[in-house]
């Protein structure tokens, strides 16, 4: 069985066969910048989410805003109105890392934001794994809010489970973080939705730049290019589609057509979406000759109950 770690060795192999040109990203570092407020009293929790980690952390940072006073609005980025960006004093970015970065949608989405100098920015991703980049990721996050005029008040990332399909869900990664997100994956967003607001009061800004490493050269690989090489099918199975049309809303480039039972594959950008979020495990996957099957059978099979902050049973957003 492949796992993520041989499908990136055979990328590097067919990458350099390919004689694929590489190009490197940007240093991604920013010097402080003043804050235009150090109140806000509208704050954006803007997310983009998939198996709904990063949602997740976006509603409990969105509650304990709220807690602090300030009305705070949770957004998914797909659906969300960029020019509505500067109704808001604070703005909270979420993403999952994937391809060892944020997906491009998300890069696209804040590539095109409207002018928001001086306001109050953070990040936040979360990751399935310690080989994700992630540091990385938020400063690409971060350096485009910059970009913006946004002013850095804060980065963090938060590990989960993982949710990259293999047809086993059983890598010792997997294994070691099935327990996750819990108590402590909780402390650390409340600590800091708190330290956000509290470098705000103070108007100190942070300094972030990214790190040179392996994981910030595989990015600048055509993973999505060559990881949709090894997916052989992708469709829906007309007879287990129950019609609720999850998969299109969480597609994030309108790929997926269940009605008739197609999946572009020239607009798809291979994140999983449509498979770890189908309820009736209607879309078919294969991956180098394997069926996958998608986060909620797994979470089904290995008899795992995500756990929710204790907020959320009185938050209401």
């Amino acid at each position: 069985m492949d796992t993520r770690r041989d499908f990136i060795k055979k990328s590097l192999i067919a990458c350099t066969a390919l004689s694929l040109p590489l190009t490197f990203p940007e240093n991604g570092r920013a010097l402080q910048r003043e804050f235009k407020i150090r109140n806000p009293k509208r704050a954006l929790v803007l997310c983009y989410s998939q198996t709904g980690f990063t949602s997740r952390y976006g509603r409990l940072i969105a509650c304990i805003l709220k807690e602090k006073g300030i009305a705070a609005e949770l957004a998914d980025m797909r659906t969300f109105d960029k020019k509505r960006i500067t109704d808001f004093d604070l703005i909270i970015m979420g993403s999952p890392v994937f391809y060892y970065d944020i997906p491009p949608n998300v890069s696209s989405f804040l590539a095109a934001m409207p002018k928001i100098t001086g306001i109050p920015v953070a990040a936040f991703v979360s990751f399935g794994g310690p080989e994700g980049n992630q540091h990385n990721a938020l400063c690409h996050a971060l350096h485009l809010l910059d970009d913006a005029g946004g002013a850095a008040a804060g980065m963090i990332a938060l590990r989960s489970i993982p949710s990259y399909p293999t047809p086993t869900w059983d890598s010792a990664n997997q294994r070691a973080a099935e327990h996750l997100p819990d108590a402590s994956t909780y402390g650390q967003v409340r600590s800091f939705a708190e330290q956000v607001l509290a470098r705000i009061s103070r108007g100190e800004s942070i300094i972030y730049e990214s790190e040179i490493s392996a994981r910030e050269v595989m990015r600048t690989l055509p993973l999505i290019w060559l990881n949709k090489k090894a997916i052989r099918k992708h469709t829906v199975d007309g007879e287990k589609c129950i019609g609720c049309r999850t998969c299109v809303k969480q597609c994030p480039v309108d790929a997926i057509h269940p009605e008739k039972q197609f999946v572009d594959r020239e607009r798809c950008v291979a994140c999983f979406g449509c498979l770890n979020n189908c309820p009736a495990d209607a879309v078919v996957m294969e991956y180098t000759g394997k069926r996958l099957y998608g986060f909620p059978e797994y979470l089904k099979r290995r008899k795992i109950t995500i756990l929710e902050p204790a907020e959320f049973q009185t938050c209401r957003l």
